[in-house]
């Protein structure tokens, strides 16, 4: 009989930040209804932020206390990435926020909830610190409502 030690079992599956990945439709032949996802290089945050504005619906009868209901939904992907020259997924959002174009982007997910969405570049804004490297920072705010998608296979095997 071989040596051997035993493994805990997995109770409750976390899900890691590095399992968090966005992609941008972009490549030979990528159209939206049959998408070429690129991994945009260099990520270090993919952070998904949804928000409703708050409409005020206190009243005389609320005993001075204030009452509110959700409105219009907005998503929002705020990203840093390590700035690498020769990826051709950030030339691409350089290009798509200097022209105010719209870009599709796929924040996937391993394993969960993945949300596509098309999405304005509303901040990028890049920081070069003499001992660090150089951070692209983006604010993706989404236009409308994102389609989401559970459980989707990984997007750079299908490539």
């Amino acid at each position: 009989m071989a040596a051997q030690r035993p493994i805990r079992p997995t109770v409750d599956k976390k899900l890691m930040g590095r399992e968090v990945l966005v992609f941008l439709d972009y490549g030979e032949g990528a159209t939206y209804a049959d998408p070429v996802w690129s991994l945009i290089g260099g990520q270090r945050t993919a952070d998904f932020n949804n928000s409703a504005d708050a409409i005020d619906t206190s009243d005389k009868n609320s005993n001075g206390y204030g009452d509110s209901e959700p409105g219009m939904k907005t998503t929002e992907i705020a990203m840093e990435l390590i700035i690498k020259p020769s990826d051709p997924t950030i030339g691409q959002l350089y290009e798509a926020y200097e022209n105010n174009e719209a870009v599709d982007i796929l924040r996937w997910v391993d394993g969960g909830r993945s949300t596509r969405n098309w999405y304005s570049i509303t901040e990028m804004s890049e920081s070069a610190a003499y001992d660090d490297a150089s951070i692209l920072s983006l604010t993706l705010t989404g236009k409308g409502e994102p389609t989401v998608i559970e459980d989707m296979a990984d997007p750079r095997e299908s490539a």
